[in-house]
């Protein structure tokens, strides 16, 4: 038994550290619990001469690729899960792009009934985007005519160069929308953290903290404030008493394989679209035999990840494609709202991406077309090194009950916990809608005057790729009604009134850009409201917060 707390935080990653550094800087004694270790940042393969090869393997971000002792495999036929378990989460190895969703993301009941509305706004959460924001350091230009005005960035943009220039000059040609993208890395030096060095090994982990990257810019502020962290510790189950409530959870030191008991007043649940699930479905008891908080049978329930694709091409001059930051050098928002005209609903936006470094390239880039072997390879390298980049399609998905995170029946964790099962198909919306994006993604490569145009369509059932799943999303999502949703407008769930769900589980929809500036928002905004109503939360007559 540890000593009682006042919240515990289950999750160090951008939720979690967010929360707790929050609610430390409060006056509330708060203990942040995650499965994983905190990695030193020289262990990051940013040091190492493999550095390449370590992505690919021991640094992947798809996790059933790591098989690290602190990860749980997935159980699928259907996906490439990419996670990261470990304090800093997944921030640890993303690209940290950074756009808000829109406001018609947060009424899609509204708009076409296909999904639901979201209880809360994107006026209500836009004074937490800008904190967040603030807080981080995010780098951006400002007057973006495709979505709505907001504050000013905190830094300039990393440099994006010849490669930006070329692409930029393709939309322009088409007469489509293209601005640079908000990425929470550093054009300059920004509280303690140093500028980007343009290195472009993002997704193995920056080591300087010039990404946001929680491990090394939040968690140590969170500490400072109070928090105590307990890396390695993988929850077993979160415990509820006679009222209902819950007590705190039962976790496994994974270094000694001893269990342990962290009781608390509130908990917060910040584990990811597929973590919260599973540990939501390992809590069931007698008073919730179909897992903690799932009375409306929704837990798990919902999976979306963005429908994805990406075209490669080359082009007759260099453009640095193996420097800089990797992905989100430019957005275009010009399909990113419904149509019905192109035949389904929903949108998806168009990044311009890199192609990563000099091994990556050899094997064909983000599309696999690689040169030949022998005499000719070398004249090839030449020919398309450095000369490349590619156009990223992120299809918003419509959320799906029959794609869903259950408990697996054969494998389990290096604890001997059942690991999580994962069910996931594309709708016949989103495959129309992510053919139709490839399309558009081929017209940007043309007026590049691109050559060796190559279609990396992860969902092409003839070729049978496993998507990866960049984005864990909807398997507990807030709601107006406890029949068919797990949280309310506050994340507190339905079921258990001192319990909060925050992270990507927590979306009703996916929207169709990456989600962890709305996922820092959303967590900004539950922190405060705990803080608000902590002596409300702790009692035992507690009640539902209003809005």
């Amino acid at each position: 038994m540890n000593s009682h707390c006042d919240v515990l935080v289950v999750g160090a990653g951008a939720a979690g550290a967010l929360i707790a550094r929050t609610l430390a800087e409060a006056g509330l004694d708060v203990v942040c619990l995650d499965q994983g270790p905190w990695f030193p940042a020289a262990e990051k393969p940013h040091w190492h001469s493999d550095w390449e090869w370590q992505r690919v393997t021991d640094w992947s971000t798809t996790v059933n690729n790591r098989q690290r002792p602190n990860d749980y495999p997935i159980d699928t036929q259907s996906e490439n899960t990419l996670m990261w378990n470990g304090v800093g989460g997944s921030t640890v190895v993303y690209t940290a792009v950074w756009p808000r969703f829109r406001p018609s993301d947060f009424r899609k009941g509204v708009e076409h009934g296909l999904a639901p509305d979201w209880p809360i706004s994107y006026e209500d959460l836009e004074p937490f985007y800008e904190a967040t924001d603030a807080m981080i350091g995010v780098g951006g230009m400002v007057g973006d005519p495709a979505i709505p005005p907001r504050g000013p960035f905190q830094v300039r943009p990393p440099a994006h160069g010849k490669l930006s220039e070329k692409a930029g000059s393709a939309f322009d040609r088409l007469g489509w929308h293209r601005w640079p993208m908000p990425v929470a890395i550093l054009g300059e030096d920004f509280d303690g953290r140093p500028a980007c060095n343009n290195c472009s090994a993002c997704q193995s982990g920056c080591p300087t903290g010039a990404m946001y990257d929680v491990s090394l810019s939040l968690m140590p502020k969170a500490l400072a404030a109070g928090v105590r962290l307990i890396p390695n510790a993988r929850v077993e189950r979160i415990e509820t008493g006679r009222g209902g409530r819950a007590t705190g959870a039962v976790y496994v030191d994974r270094m000694t394989s001893t269990r342990h008991r962290q009781t608390a007043d509130v908990v917060v649940l910040c584990g990811n679209g597929i973590g919260t699930p599973r540990l939501l479905l390992l809590s069931s008891d007698a008073r919730h035999p179909n897992g903690l908080a799932n009375s409306s049978g929704q837990v798990g329930r919902n999976l979306m990840h963005h429908s994805a694709a990406i075209v490669d091409c080359w082009v007759d001059e260099a453009l640095d494609s193996h420097m800089g930051v990797i992905n989100g050098a430019q957005i275009s928002e010009e399909f990113a709202e419904t149509d019905t005209s192109r035949g389904f609903v929903n949108g998806f936006t168009l990044h311009t991406v890199r192609h990563n470094g000099a091994g990556f390239q050899a094997l064909g880039a983000h599309s696999g077309n690689r040169g030949p072997w022998g005499e000719a390879h070398h004249e090839t390298f030449r020919k398309r090194f450095s000369r490349g980049f590619s156009v990223l399609v992120v299809g918003d998905d419509l959320p799906d009950p029959e794609n869903r995170v259950t408990l697996s029946s054969d494998l389990v964790d290096s604890s001997g916990l059942p690991t999580a099962k994962v069910d996931y198909r594309l709708g016949e919306n989103d495959k129309r809608l992510i053919r139709f994006g490839i399309e558009r993604a081929v017209e940007v490569c043309h007026a590049a005057d691109g050559f060796d145009i190559t279609i990396n369509d992860f969902h092409d059932p003839v070729k049978g790729y496993q998507p990866p799943t960049w984005h864990l999303l909807g398997t507990a999502r807030m709601g107006f009604d406890p029949s068919d949703s797990v949280v309310n407008l506050w994340h507190q769930a339905w079921d258990v009134p001192n319990l909060f769900i925050v992270d990507g589980s927590s979306m009703p929809t996916g929207a169709a850009v990456n989600p962890t500036s709305t996922i820092s928002a959303l967590a900004l905004r539950a922190a405060k409201k705990i803080v608000a109503e902590f002596s409300t939360l702790r009692s035992s007559t507690i009640g539902f917060l209003k809005a």
